[in-house]
């Protein structure tokens, strides 16, 4: 026998599924008796959907960070189970990886998202061409950033490499 779902009452705040505002909703934000209804998806277009424990460690993320960046607007699931678990795609671990190559670089989660929306609008086929050459002058500036910041980190290196073998100096003599 199925267990219930575990119950939320909620009179503010509407079922994502009927629109209702009263009753005991699951954590899904959905009433319980929408819930049972909802067919939720195990895969989209025969690609798995992972949750986020594995997708956080396959990135090699807290799950803190991973619900974070989608408090963010970063990323968001793909899909919930019905006890409201977060279920991902490739699509989100792909975001998740570039989100940590940028993170080391400093770039605030504001223009994370605007790379991301950038790069998303990129991907689509029927993209106007001037659109197409302005969002890739974008992508060029946060291109011409990432490299100056590369550089910035690669001179604090240098600076914190040479104090080592100082340290290092004063041990051996």
């Amino acid at each position: 026998m199925k267990e219930p779902t575990p119950k939320r009452h909620f009179t503010h705040a509407p079922c994502s599924s009927c629109g209702g505002v009263e009753g005991d909703f699951a954590p899904s934000g959905r009433h319980v008796t929408c819930e049972a209804a909802v067919d939720i998806p195990t895969a989209v277009d025969s690609e798995p959907l992972m949750q986020i424990g594995a997708v956080a460690q396959l990135v090699t993320l807290s799950l803190r960070t991973v619900r974070h960046y989608e408090d963010a607007g970063l990323v968001r699931p793909t899909a919930r189970t019905v006890g409201g678990f977060r279920l991902y795609d490739h699509d989100t671990i792909t975001r998740l990886l570039l989100i940590k190559q940028m993170k080391p670089l400093g770039f605030t989660l504001e223009e994370m998202r605007l790379l991301i929306e950038t790069r998303d609008r990129l991907n689509d086929p029927s993209l106007d061409p001037d659109e197409r050459a302005n969002l890739r002058e974008r992508v060029a500036l946060f291109s011409a950033a990432a490299t100056e910041k590369v550089r910035e980190l690669r001179e604090q290196l240098a600076t914190a490499e040479a104090f080592a073998a100082t340290l290092q100096r004063d041990i051996d003599t």
